[in-house]
């Protein structure tokens, strides 16, 4: 009873999560491989096209925590689709751009995965437009700490 009890929190928790929330999990999940498979099971309880690319972003961070190559393979390219997915469905949406723009700066050339100057031109964009810190500061901290050249 106790267990389905818990289950039920954990699905109704999901069901409530905030932005901010997910990206303070996912700054930790690269660190700690019990939050990201904790991240992962409450994203796919509550899939949607707006959380697609933070279930994605876990994937790829599970990679990290992997100990066999093949392994680490798998989890990276089951992310990598997802969020390459996401960017196709919302190609617009600069939170997806700026995961795919970081796991691409920090991956090995080797994967062929490299689409940063697209990436990049966008986020230099978003970032000198004034007007995106107040529509969410976080995800506009985050940018600037890139480090981008401006545009």
């Amino acid at each position: 009873m106790k267990k389905l009890m818990a289950f039920c929190l954990f699905l109704i928790y999901g069901l409530f999560v905030s932005a901010n929330e997910i990206r303070q999990e996912l700054d930790i999940a690269w660190k700690d491989e019990k939050i990201v498979n904790m991240l992962i099971k409450k994203l796919e309880a509550n899939l949607k096209t707006e959380t697609k690319g933070y279930l994605a972003a876990a994937y790829m961070m599970k990679s990290n925590h992997a100990s066999m190559p093949w392994t680490k393979l798998n989890f990276f390219y089951k992310g990598k689709k997802m969020l390459d997915q996401s960017i196709i469905e919302q190609p617009e949406n600069i939170e997806w751009r700026f995961f795919r723009y970081e796991v691409q700066i920090r991956i090995p050339k080797g994967l062929n995965y490299d689409n940063t100057k697209e990436d990049k031109i966008m986020l230099q964009n978003y970032i000198s437009n004034s007007q995106n810190k107040k529509k969410d500061e976080s995800l506009y901290n985050k940018l600037i700490a890139l480090n981008l050249p401006k545009r």
